[in-house]
């Protein structure tokens, strides 16, 4: 098994943390995993991606040119990045981001998730990238939410950590 996921957004929405949870949580898994990240130099408000491959084998491209999984937090980055989805693949797409594409691909499986609008109700908007990881381990077999939720508890700020795992549950929920 290999897989890549594309997670993208704009800058300052968490999609470099979000590649690195996920990429904590795949290795406790015992994956293989390779997690690299591409912001604007702008950071704040500019394009920002972070790709992960995950493996149970050796790793030897580094190279993400199709995803099997997309999650987009931003219509800058759905229409950036749409056409990398793999046919068959999974997209998450924020539902706020969705309501304003016209076009949309009936040869991968979209899942609307209303990640910012469930981070908002938990009181930060910025979870809404954790809203979004938890919904990925409700809608595919590739993460397990236990796995995410040792991740954030290992590598979050403890102040942090509590709203982090709400999110999660959020996302698992609502997919």
């Amino acid at each position: 098994m290999e897989q890549g996921i594309l997670i993208s957004g704009t800058g300052g929405q968490g999609i470099v943390a979000a590649g690195e949870f996920l990429s904590e949580a795949l290795f406790r898994a015992g994956y293989e995993v390779v997690n690299t990240r591409s912001y604007g130099s702008e950071a704040r408000g500019g394009s920002c991606r972070s790709e992960v491959i995950v493996s149970d084998g050796e790793l030897y491209d580094l190279q993400l040119e199709e995803a099997d999984v997309l999650i987009t937090m931003s219509h800058p980055s759905y229409r950036r990045y749409i056409s990398r989805a793999k046919r068959g693949g999974l997209v998450l797409v924020d539902a706020g981001v969705l309501s304003g594409i016209e076009e949309t691909r009936s040869d991968v499986e979209m899942v609307s998730v209303p990640a910012a609008e469930l981070a908002a109700g938990l009181g930060n908007p910025i979870v809404a990238n954790m809203v979004l990881l938890g919904a990925l381990a409700k809608r595919s077999e590739l993460v397990e939410l236990d796995r995410l939720r040792e991740a954030v508890r290992e590598r979050m700020r403890p102040s942090m950590q509590e709203i982090n795992l709400r999110a999660l549950e959020a996302g698992y929920a609502s997919a």
